[in-house]
């Protein structure tokens, strides 16, 4: 039996840029840290949306993440 991967093309993607415990900073709530975190950076303000939207996106590693798993 074969498994097929279906790639929802509608699904926004963005690149995994780090991951581990973060600070955000942002205007309305000031600083949050999380402990356990992922950053995803999306290339357009509409592919963030349609992500929070959806609740839902996809993710390819930057070259910085790919490095430190390939050492």
């Amino acid at each position: 039996m074969q498994t097929q991967q279906h790639t929802d093309r509608a699904v926004p993607r963005g690149t995994l840029q780090d991951a581990g415990e973060v600070a955000v900073l942002t205007r309305n709530a000031g600083e949050t840290h999380h402990r356990y975190a992922m950053v995803i950076a999306f290339d357009s303000e509409e592919a963030l949306r349609k992500a929070v939207t959806n609740h839902r996106c996809a993710y390819r590693d930057s070259q910085q993440v790919e490095e430190l798993n390939h050492g």
